[in-house]
């Protein structure tokens, strides 16, 4: 299957959110922006959307909303689409739209692929932190099972990962976290 790319704005030579979103539909790719870059990438693995699944659960169960597979927009240049997304508590999401701001979400969540850690240890902590997401949560795989790191947004570039606890502790009901 071949995909269509659209043309890069001639002014700036970096595409746009608008860009990506005119990309026809695929279940075989997932297309996100980052400075202007366009990121083709393939679909998460079974496991990996288990886990993002299982998470959702977990945010729902404490009476959170939560969704999967919509976009954040940074700002023209920088759309993602993080794993999880949890709303702020009272916040109102436009149901209808794939697409949303970050200032409506209060945890964004990513589960680590092996080609995605520096991704999402490095560049979207920094993007999330700089859009003031207040927790970032990322669940790595370790030699003994799977681990979330919380982060809690220390600057408008950082997270203090100042939380880890196992995955199956945590959907069991451990931490108190939530």
């Amino acid at each position: 299957m071949l995909i269509e790319i659209p043309e890069v704005d001639p002014t700036d030579g970096l595409y746009t959110v608008d860009d990506v979103l005119r990309l026809a539909p695929t279940r075989k790719y997932r297309f996100e922006v980052h400075g202007g870059v366009l990121r083709v990438m393939p679909p998460p693995a079974w496991r990996h959307q288990k886990i993002a699944s299982r998470l959702e659960r977990f945010f729902e169960d404490s009476g959170r909303v939560t969704c999967q597979g919509n976009g954040v927009k940074f700002d023209n240049h920088n759309f993602r689409i993080p794993d999880v997304l949890v709303l702020k508590r009272g916040a109102v999401v436009d149901e209808d739209s794939s697409v949303h701001a970050p200032d409506l979400f209060e945890i964004l969540v990513e589960v680590v692929s092996p080609g995605t850690v520096d991704e999402d240890r490095l560049v979207k902590s920094k993007l999330y932190a700089s859009a003031d997401i207040p927790e970032y949560w990322l669940v790595e795989r370790r030699p003994d099972g799977y681990v979330v790191l919380i982060g809690h947004r220390e600057s408008d570039v950082a997270y203090s990962w100042d939380s880890e606890i196992a995955l199956e502790e945590l959907l069991a009901g451990g931490g108190g976290l939530g």
